[in-house]
């Protein structure tokens, strides 16, 4: 028994290790983790305006309130990508206690990594200079007619929105609409 401490010690190291891991190459690929406010998800849903039987994606979902906001809200399919395992395994465990609140589904991968052909309506929160070098060119190869994205706070540099919602006193950050 006295081999087993060490061996239990060692895995519990690697884990921790390569979550820390995870979490700071998340951090860098695309964006910090910025939680969106609790008021601003009504305003964001407001503006994307989702349908019944529509394919959502939040891209780098962090701890998912996105993901689970549109699916405990709308008739849709929502799917969180995330590169981070701490927050993978955060929203995972809580989609299962969360399970009877809608359809979601949750993705351990680079979302640059991700087919998004599929998607009917994307969140996205990155920073500019990803959103304008990598991002907008993987959306314009892979969207499908008509699929809508929400860039929150930054917008799509090189892409013209279809509309913009100003922040205001009681919100903080623009809401770029583009429509493919």
């Amino acid at each position: 028994m006295q081999f087993l401490a060490p061996i239990i010690y060692l895995i519990l190291a690697i884990f921790l290790f390569w979550t820390a891991l995870s979490f700071r190459n998340a951090s860098k690929s695309f964006a910090p983790f910025v939680p969106c406010g609790k008021k601003e998800l009504p305003r964001i849903f407001e503006v994307i305006a989702l349908k019944d039987n529509e394919v959502f994606y939040d891209l780098g979902c962090g701890d998912g309130r996105v993901v689970f906001y549109a699916a405990q809200n709308f008739p849709v399919k929502a799917i969180g990508i995330e590169l981070s395992l701490f927050f993978f395994l955060y929203c995972w465990i809580k989609s299962i206690f969360l399970a009877n609140k809608g359809d979601t589904n949750f993705k351990l991968r680079d979302l640059f990594y991700e087919d998004l052909s599929e998607a009917d309506a994307i969140y996205v929160y990155g920073m500019p200079k990803v959103l304008e070098e990598k991002l907008r060119y993987k959306l314009e190869k892979e969207l499908k007619k008509g699929a809508r994205v929400i860039a929150y706070g930054f917008p799509i540099k090189g892409l013209e929105p279809e509309s913009i919602r100003q922040p205001d006193e009681n919100h903080k950050k623009s809401i770029y609409l583009y429509r493919f």
